[in-house]
């Protein structure tokens, strides 16, 4: 985390990230309540924008910016670890999930995606994160993250996740 909402009254946050080589990003996905701005260090980015997924290699310096409900994924396909930040603005629920990512990750529990093994841990980093995935009814899966978090809440699972979140 370079930048905390805490740090600007929730107007952004800026984290950076590290891209293995040859690293998948995920599923073609759209935010509603802020816009992502990917800029790149070192190595290179590919994303991919819109339904069409139109394909951008974004090199160091370079920068591009997802905005709101635009559909949009990311990957590094190089041999060499691509470093970036993340700004989201305003702030979203990203570093939170990303957070508890990595700490289940860390613990043994992530799938060949990376992501969280476990279904209810990956539908709470899926809504926290709070990306949409184009094609599946809107209050859908508004309505699934919602149980998921409740289903969360009741079973101690929310509780568990917390101590993975950077104070």
């Amino acid at each position: 985390m370079l930048v905390s909402e805490e740090d600007n009254g929730g107007a952004l946050q800026l984290y950076r990230v590290h891209l293995p080589p040859h690293r998948p990003g995920p599923p073609l996905h759209y935010h509603l309540a802020f816009a992502e701005t990917f800029t790149v260090l070192e190595g290179t980015l590919d994303m991919y924008l819109d339904r069409e997924r139109r394909h951008m290699q974004l090199l160091p310096g370079e920068s591009v910016t997802a905005q709101i409900y635009q559909l949009h994924t990311f990957a590094n396909n190089a041999d060499v670890p691509c470093i970036m930040t993340v700004e989201t603005r305003p702030a979203g629920g990203v570093v939170q999930a990303f957070q508890i990512a990595y700490g289940v990750a860390n613990d043994g529990g992530a799938a060949k995606d990376g992501l969280p093994r476990n279904r209810l841990i990956r539908l709470r980093f899926i809504g926290i994160s709070q990306g949409f995935l184009p094609g599946v009814p809107f209050m859908l899966q508004r309505t699934v993250f919602a149980i998921s978090k409740f289903i969360a809440r009741v079973t101690g699972v929310e509780r568990r996740l917390q101590r993975y979140l950077a104070e």
